[in-house]
């Protein structure tokens, strides 16, 4: 994308227009993200399931994304399907992730819940001799849980509620 450019291997963040990653302001549902990354940039704290769609604003950003010189991203979790139940699972060499999402009220309230780890969060035990006494050293681990439930009152009026919750331990 033109004026737009990543962050170098090894550290994250987007380089627009000139400006650095610091001049940039991340959204999800509204709602300031601070550190979008784990694993030093490796990883976005997004996973691709829990999200509906994202706008990148490099110019002349609305005045209620105020406060920052470079961009603006707004990115919106899914709703969830008002019709009918489904997810997927999948297990990784870098991470595990489960979606769920469906009716509560069928055609009126949704939900949406995705979670993602690094495997070393469940497998560390495996790989590590308990007697070892350098095991802390290998405590690494990430997660990411998004939930959404989404309540429509008409064609025009709806209200939600969006959790986030993610954690780096080093």
């Amino acid at each position: 994308m033109p004026g737009v450019q990543a962050g170098m291997e090894g550290f994250a963040g987007m380089y627009v227009r000139g400006g650095g990653p610091d001049q940039n302001l991340v959204m999800l549902d509204g709602i300031p993200v601070y550190n979008a990354d784990h694993l030093l940039g490796v990883f976005s704290i997004f996973t691709p399931e829990a999200v509906k769609n994202t706008t990148l604003f490099k110019s002349s950003f609305p005045a209620r994304y105020g406060g920052r010189l470079s961009s603006i991203v707004d990115v919106r979790t899914n709703d969830g399907d008002m019709h009918k139940y489904h997810g997927a699972f999948s297990i990784g060499l870098l991470t595990d992730k489960l979606h769920i999402e469906g009716p509560i009220w069928k055609e009126r309230t949704s939900f949406s819940f995705s979670a993602r780890a690094i495997p070393t969060l469940f497998f560390k035990n495996l790989i590590v001799d308990k007697d070892d006494t350098y095991s802390d050293k290998y405590n690494y681990y990430f997660y990411d849980v998004n939930a959404k439930v989404n309540h429509k009152f008409s064609d025009r009026s709806r209200i939600f509620l969006s959790f986030y919750k993610g954690k780096d331990h080093y």
